[in-house]
């Protein structure tokens, strides 16, 4: 068997399925089929006897064109993103074969709404040497939020926000390449590190659903150190590249003061380009989050 041409191309200035590939996969179908069988075609879709309409991926952007009548091209650096996710070496760090890679992350693109011009920033995660999601656990993550559980559509806890976020967010980078992912808590000293080690997208998404869910199983205690846990994380980390999630629902203990010192932390922290900080709310109480807004800005 031959070696497989790049799944995507461009063809006249528009990134689309490569003909080379196309002619190359369905003699291979043909070839795997024997000569009693009908071949599957080549298509750009994971899985095209179910395949439901989605805005995220290669599929949905030539839909579109289709409709349109006429063809509308990425943006140049999307279309850099797409050639470089098809490199093996690339693909291979993200636990797929080249050929899948932008199918399928572009179906989980579309399972949480992500447009594909963002696969470029979704990368640049692979330049950190770890991606810390810091989570409150504090008493009050066990008060209700105002997001309703996707399964059973009833009311749910802060805490349980927290976990489900935390969940969707790893299922995400399980489809690009990355260093390590490390879950820590406000109050208690469990900390997990989940690392890929060859495995594939679908399985680090099992293997980490089972380490966060017996890690969220106890429930939330305690105050909100926050100030004090950001201090411990830029302390431990200096002169590493490190992108930082922090999900609370409250004021930290200290109250403004506090805030304050948050916000000269990370005002004046060391290359801020590589030691990011994200805040997300878990609460349905804005006003005791609208110090997150401020510190990012």
């Amino acid at each position: 068997m031959g070696t497989a041409p790049k799944k995507y191309t461009k063809v006249n200035g528009i990134m689309k399925l490569n003909p080379e590939y196309k002619r190359w996969k369905e003699n291979e179908n043909v070839a795997e089929a024997g000569l009693n069988k009908k071949p599957e075609p080549a298509t750009t879709v994971v899985n095209s006897a179910q395949a439901l309409p989605i805005v995220s991926s290669m599929e949905d952007h030539m839909e579109m064109n289709d409709s349109l009548g006429h063809e509308i091209p990425f943006a140049e650096s999307t279309n850099a993103t797409i050639e470089m996710l098809q490199e093996p070496e690339i693909a291979k760090e993200a636990g797929l074969a080249p050929d899948d890679m932008i199918d399928e992350l572009g179906a989980v693109l579309a399972k949480y709404e992500i447009p594909i011009g963002l696969t470029n920033k979704l990368m640049m995660l692979s330049e950190y040497e770890s991606l810390e999601f810091i989570v409150d656990d504090s008493g009050s993550m066990s008060l209700p939020t105002d997001s309703q559980h996707p399964i059973t559509n009833q009311p749910m806890s802060r805490w349980t926000e927290a976990h489900l976020r935390v969940m969707d967010m790893v299922e995400i980078i399980a489809y690009v390449p990355f260093e390590q992912i490390g879950i820590e808590f406000l109050n208690r000293k469990d900390r997990i590190s989940l690392k890929r080690e060859g495995r594939s997208p679908k399985a680090f998404k099992e293997y980490s659903a089972r380490a966060i869910d017996n890690v969220f199983a106890r429930g939330p205690a305690g105050t909100t150190p926050a100030l004090e846990k950001l201090q411990e994380s830029f302390l431990r980390g200096q002169g590493h590249s490190i992108a930082r999630y922090f999900f609370g629902d409250g004021k930290p203990n200290g109250g403004q003061m506090a805030v304050d010192e948050i916000v000269k932390l990370l005002r004046y922290r060391p290359h801020p380009e590589q030691n990011p900080v994200t805040f997300l709310s878990c609460t349905n109480e804005d006003a005791a989050v609208e110090w997150m807004k401020d510190a990012e800005e």
